[in-house]
């Protein structure tokens, strides 16, 4: 094939074609196509490669995305971390200013016990003063003895006046038989008749002669016994015959001045008093009493030697002198054979009577070296035995006196209470655990015996129930309670129920159910209202009379709490022999309360299941956590009190947090 090389037609027309230098010959269209399709494939690469760097800049983009997010997570953890150390900071501050509130709590404490020292103070003043007292009366006591002794000279002075008119009536018989001598010398002569006359009245002279001696001799005889009676009764009981406190007195001032003599020797004081000897009088009646101290006395003897003195001091107190021992040994050995004797069961009539002693001991002249010290010492020692349980001994200690003194204190102070209304009432609301209304208050009496400061009841109740003042103080809390629930009642405030706590002294006390009736009666209140707290071993003493009582509460419509629950008297069957509403889960089992599933979990567990499988409503004591809320409620123990829901509140506070609830 021949190339056909094409020339312009016009341009030098006839004349020949030169070809220029350097000019490129034509493409063909081969090459042309083949360029075009390097350029595309080389365009081509170059769009791969750069939808290549588009997807690596994505991929870039992505991570870059995945680290901004991780970024800012840690940056919301850190942010978190954060706020719980400004929690945690503010819970320190929290925690810093209830240190400081304690720091002040201390020093106001600190100074309320400098206070009490300057009290105690005074009423070691006032104990100086009564010992002075008890002197003039021991002075008064002997000018009686001397007045005694004077009645029996008077007495022996109408002996001597009868033996006088004796002599008298016998001068006027000689007189008389003058007179007949007289007479018969004069009618010598007289007729039989009058001789006859003469001599009868002769025989009835010498009748009254004989009368009137045999009288004097039985008045002289009579006044003598009289005298030696006064004497006996002077220096001894009347009911058991032992030896008093004048004749004791005076046979301890010779065993002491007897033991100074020797030198070396002991003279030992032992205080008995019989334990829980008032509610046998209570409950049996004082003439089996009386028999029943009169067979203590028999023991008291039988256990001693005869040159030992066994006295009474009046009401269920003893005292034994033992004249001579070496050591205290000897009278703790004593002590123990009393305490084994007393503890046989008396017979007293139809009963059966066991009875315990509580027995303190002093010696001369190691715990006093006068007659005064060594009986008080014995008697604070005496007093130490009771607190410690009853039924055992105590041998005297200096440091007793400290707390005798302290006791003291507080028992006349609870006397001036009384009569200066030093006692107030604090109310502890009672909430429904799963909806947190109030549903009433346990009634708790406070003391305000220093200016700003209340004394618990845990401090003086015990004190209290020995010396007496517990009824009259329990007679006191009960009206205040009914009165101020009156009140809340007629100014358009429900309380709810309101408990009030009774002793076991008071509860067996024979007038505690005319009390109540009474005092219902003065206020006015619906017995619905009121709820008793009674403890579990106050309520096993005599159970026969506690359900008796326990059945008139009820149809007078108080409710029945037993307080305390789970620490008192072990058996359980008085749960469904006693009328009883209300279970209240003690304290200290509510407290220990924790995630794990302890011994404390498991008794508070059993008591909620317990009082509902008896229809018994139980409220649990001493709530205080938020955890132990949650625990209850878990549990479906509907009830509950403490200071998680809110402190003990005087009676206008807590009628406005009434207030506030209902509304």
């Amino acid at each position: 094939m021949t190339k056909k090389i094409s020339t312009p037609g016009k341009k030098a027309a006839g004349r020949p074609f030169v070809a220029k230098e350097n000019v490129q010959p034509p493409v063909s269209a081969a090459e042309n196509t083949l360029s075009k399709r390097k350029a595309i494939v080389i365009a081509g690469k170059e769009a791969a490669d750069q939808r290549k760097e588009a997807a690596d800049q994505r991929k870039k983009a992505a991570g870059q995305r995945r680290v901004t997010a991780d970024q800012r997570k840690d940056i919301a953890g850190q942010r978190t971390e954060t706020a719980d150390q400004r929690e945690d900071t503010a819970d320190f501050r929290e925690d810093t200013a209830d240190l400081r509130e304690d720091t002040a709590d201390l020093r106001e404490d600190t100074a309320d016990l400098r206070e009490d020292t300057a009290d105690l103070r005074e009423d070691t003043a006032d104990l100086r003063e009564d010992t002075a007292d008890l002197r003039q009366d021991t002075a008064d006591l002997r000018q009686e003895t001397a007045d005694l002794r004077q009645v029996t000279a008077d007495q022996r002075q109408e002996t001597a006046d009868l033996r006088q008119e004796a002599a008298d009536q016998r001068q006027d018989t000689a007189d008389l038989r003058q007179e007949a001598a007289d007479l018969r010398e004069e009618t010598g002569r007289a007729i039989a008749e009058h001789s006859v006359r003469a001599k009868a009245r002769l025989r009835e002279a010498n009748a009254n002669l004989v009368f009137a001696t045999v009288r004097a001799q039985e008045m002289a005889e009579a006044a003598q016994k009289a005298s030696a009676q006064m004497a006996y009764m002077a220096e001894h009981d009347f009911l058991t015959g032992l030896p008093n406190r004048a004749l004791l007195t005076d046979r301890l001032m010779q065993s002491i001045e007897l033991a100074k003599r020797h030198g070396g020797e002991k003279v030992a004081l032992m205080f008995l008093d019989l334990d829980h000897f008032k509610r046998i009088n209570d409950s049996l009646g004082h003439e089996v009493g009386d028999r029943l101290l009169q067979s203590a006395a028999s023991r008291l003897q039988a256990c001693v030697r005869l040159s030992d003195t066994v006295s009474r001091h009046g009401g269920d107190e003893f005292v034994i002198l033992l004249a001579e021992v070496e050591d205290v040994q000897d009278a703790v050995l004593i002590a123990e054979k009393l305490k084994e004797a007393m503890a046989k069961p008396h017979l007293i009539g139809d009963h059966q009577i066991h009875v315990t002693m509580s027995i303190g001991i002093s010696l001369y002249p190691d715990d006093g070296n006068d007659i005064e010290t060594v009986i008080r010492n014995a008697d604070t020692a005496m007093y130490y035995a009771k607190k410690n349980g009853r039924n055992t001994h105590q041998v005297f200690i200096p440091d007793m006196n400290t707390h005798a003194v302290a006791r003291q204190s507080v028992e006349q102070a609870l006397h001036r209470a009384l009569e200066q209304h030093e006692f107030v009432l604090y109310y502890q609301p009672k909430v429904n655990l799963d909806t947190g209304a109030i549903i009433g208050a346990e009634a708790l009496i406070r003391w305000q015996r220093f200016a700003h400061r209340l004394v618990h009841p845990a401090k003086f109740v015990s004190i209290a129930e020995e010396c007496g003042l517990i009824q009259p103080i329990g007679r006191w809390v009960l009206h205040e309670t009914c009165r101020q629930t009156q009140a809340w009642l007629q100014a358009g405030l429900d309380p709810g129920l309101i408990a009030v706590n009774v002793s076991t002294v008071e509860f067996h006390g024979k007038d505690f159910l005319a009390g109540v009736r009474a005092i219902l009666d003065d206020t006015g209140l619906d017995p619905h209202h009121l709820e008793f707290e009674l403890t579990e071993s106050g309520l096993m003493q005599d159970t026969e009379q506690t359900t008796l009582t326990l059945r008139a509460l009820k149809n007078l419509g108080v409710k029945i709490a037993i307080d305390d629950f789970g620490t008192g008297y072990s058996s359980l069957s008085y749960l469904w022999r006693f009328p009883i509403d209300e279970l209240k889960i003690d304290q200290s089992f509510v407290q220990a309360i924790n995630g794990d599933a302890g011994d404390a979990n498991a008794i508070v567990s059993a008591v909620i299941a317990m009082g509902a499988s008896l229809k018994q409503r139980v409220v649990a004591e001493g709530i205080e956590t938020r955890e132990q809320l949650a625990f209850l409620q878990s549990h479906h123990c509907a009830e509950g009190q403490g200071y998680y829901f809110g402190r003990p509140l005087p009676a206008k506070k807590f009628a406005a947090l009434l207030a506030t609830d209902r509304h």
